[in-house]
């Protein structure tokens, strides 16, 4: 079974799901994040998930959540064109958009052997660690690659009008 169209935008997760239980015995790994502003820091930490399993899924947060988690100004890129600049990577299979600010219920869905984060969210996030843990899977810590950060990009953006 092939993965389902990218083209076609963010992918329904029952779509993920039955792609994923067709490939059994490949290791699929879950990265989340908003993604907004697209950089290297954030290609590095999914070419690093990617190398912990041979399949790789990643839930993006809508614009929703990322007012929710950032602000009222953020995002700067909308949910479609960031889910649709994620999937365009190479080391990655496929994407999907959630409206939650963790992603317990993605993880308890999708039952992935790898949930790959950064390392700060373990702490700020710790209801995902658990959710993982309540599917088995491994809960992989990745270190953010300094100095790449959105919110970084952005305020340098907005003191240069």
């Amino acid at each position: 079974m092939t993965p389902p169209d990218l083209g076609a935008g963010p992918q329904a997760l029952n779509e993920i799901r039955d792609w994923l239980s067709s490939r059994p015995g490949d290791r699929a790994v879950l990265a989340t994040g908003c993604f907004d502003l697209l950089h290297a820091g954030h290609l590095c930490f999914l070419e690093q998930a990617r190398e912990l399993g041979d399949l790789l899924v990643v839930g993006v947060n809508s614009d929703l959540s990322v007012r929710h988690l950032k602000g009222p100004s953020r995002p700067i890129v909308g949910e479609h064109e960031r889910a649709t600049l994620v999937g365009a990577l190479k080391c990655v299979d496929l994407v999907f958009l959630y409206d939650e600010p963790t992603a317990d219920r993605q993880i308890r869905f999708l039952r992935p052997q790898v949930f790959a984060t950064a390392r700060a969210s373990i702490s700020a996030y710790p209801s995902e660690v658990a959710s993982a843990a309540a599917v088995a899977a491994q809960v992989h810590a990745v270190e953010r690659i300094a100095p790449y950060s959105t919110t970084r990009l952005v305020d340098t953006l907005r003191a240069h009008p």
